[in-house]
């Protein structure tokens, strides 16, 4: 049986992208030593952009643009503080882009 964690919640932000983030608690196996399942997602113009996830058995990853990587899992809350972190940055650096053509 799993637990919710954080329900599933889908946000559009104020430069309206949108922000889906969800994670269970699941027992705690091979693919889940942490006994949590997450899923952290931020899609721009209908594209994934980045996303933080250990989904598929393949221990916790980052996707960010066409880059996928994996990463050192300390705990949800430092994940999903990191997945703000660079949601911030990219929102802002769309801002400055757009800004510098005008």
């Amino acid at each position: 049986m799993t637990e919710a964690l954080i329900p599933k919640r889908r946000v559009i932000t104020e430069k309206n992208n949108l922000i889906v983030i969800t994670a269970w608690k699941v027992p705690v196996s091979k693919f889940y030593p942490e006994g949590v399942k997450y899923s952290f997602t931020f899609v721009h113009k209908n594209k994934r952009i980045i996303a933080f996830d250990n989904y598929n058995n393949e221990g916790h990853h980052k996707h960010y643009l066409n880059k996928k990587e994996p990463f050192k899992f300390i705990s949800l809350k430092k994940t999903i503080n990191e997945f703000f972190d660079l949601v911030e940055d990219f929102e802002n650096k769309l801002e400055v882009e757009k800004n510098d053509k005008n």
